[in-house]
């Protein structure tokens, strides 16, 4: 078969993969937040971030352990993959539907990931991510994890019953709950999670073989081709949650990716050797990653606290308009 579109097939298979492995994903981490009495919010900063984040992991460290430019794969994927989580994906769900911000998300998370990019960008000036630096951006990451269970462990009775309703046949699941309906609940997570893990290499891998078979460096296919791709889990999560009028998860889910992609990813990736970091990302990508991760949070500081669908529009052109900036420039 043709290579190109052999690739082609495998960006479609890859999609179908992300979509079936998402919806199984949500079903699951909804069904536990009912269960153990943790809010949706909660289930979408850790385990749903947590599973759609992992092919940002290994994208990451297969680069860098690769080396030499295709190492610049690595840090690009992680920059361009928070500009998506935050410009693309709450853009897309925020035109599709309103999407309704919960207070205590902006005054304890949102902040806590715009402090971790500051901190990603500031490690990253000098071109180098070291291993001791990897190793704080880990801690933090088990920090924050600790923070999130320990403050919002319970479900007040309202939310338990809203959320209820958002996921299909929970009620019959948690009255009297059995280690075969448990066992039933993880498999959806361990399949969505799956799922999530096949396509999203299969499309990155064909992504990256169009993009190199256009003449793209590698640095501009980090920033859009493979950070579009392991981004993808976070859109077909995010959008199958604001469809189900799950809008925690979806927002939850974006806030924790972008924390997890700074705090696990690149502490990870550096951690096992140090993270080349382009010097010209410094005044350009980052600070746009800065000002992308700021602004839905400027959009909706006033109640009420809602990004409606002009925000979303606004943040699809930012998208759009940085995405085409650099594939003009990397092509010329």
């Amino acid at each position: 078969m043709n290579p190109f579109l052999f690739n082609i097939l495998l960006f479609l298979a890859g999609f179908v993969f992300l979509t079936g492995g998402a919806e199984f994903l949500v079903r699951g981490a909804s069904r536990f937040a009912v269960r153990l009495n943790v809010p949706l919010v909660v289930i979408g900063l850790t385990v749903v971030a947590f599973g759609t984040s992992l092919p940002e992991l290994l994208v990451s460290l297969i680069a860098n352990l690769e080396g030499g430019s295709t190492a610049n794969i690595s840090i690009g994927n992680v920059v361009g993959s928070n500009i998506a989580n935050m410009a693309l994906i709450l853009g897309l769900v925020s035109f599709l539907r309103p999407v309704g911000v919960e207070r205590k998300l902006l005054r304890r998370e949102y902040p806590l990931m715009l402090v971790a990019c500051l901190a990603f960008w500031a490690m990253a000036w000098d071109g180098t991510i070291a291993r001791l630096e990897g190793v704080m951006l880990f801690l933090g990451l088990i920090g924050f994890t600790v923070y999130s269970y320990t403050s919002s462990r319970t479900l007040p009775e309202d939310e338990q019953a809203e959320a209820l309703d958002y996921v299909e046949d929970v009620l019959e699941a948690t009255k009297g709950v059995t280690s075969s309906a448990l066992f039933r609940d993880l498999g959806f997570v361990v399949i969505g999670i799956t799922g999530l893990l096949m396509g999203a290499n299969w499309l990155v891998d064909s992504a990256t073989f169009m993009a190199r078979y256009f003449g793209i460096s590698d640095l501009v296919i980090g920033l859009t081709v493979v950070a579009l791709g392991t981004s993808l889990p976070e859109l077909a999560t995010s959008v199958v949650a604001i469809l189900r009028k799950e809008g925690d998860i979806a927002l939850g889910n974006l806030v924790g990716s972008n924390l997890f992609n700074v705090l696990a990813i690149v502490g990870i990736t550096a951690m096992v050797k140090p993270l080349p970091a382009p010097l010209d990302m410094r005044t350009f990508d980052f600070p746009i990653m800065l000002l992308i991760s700021v602004l839905p949070m400027l959009l909706v500081l006033r109640r009420p606290h809602v990004m409606n669908r002009w925000n979303g529009a606004v943040m699809l052109l930012l998208y759009l308009a940085y995405n085409g900036w650099i594939l003009l420039a990397g092509a010329a």
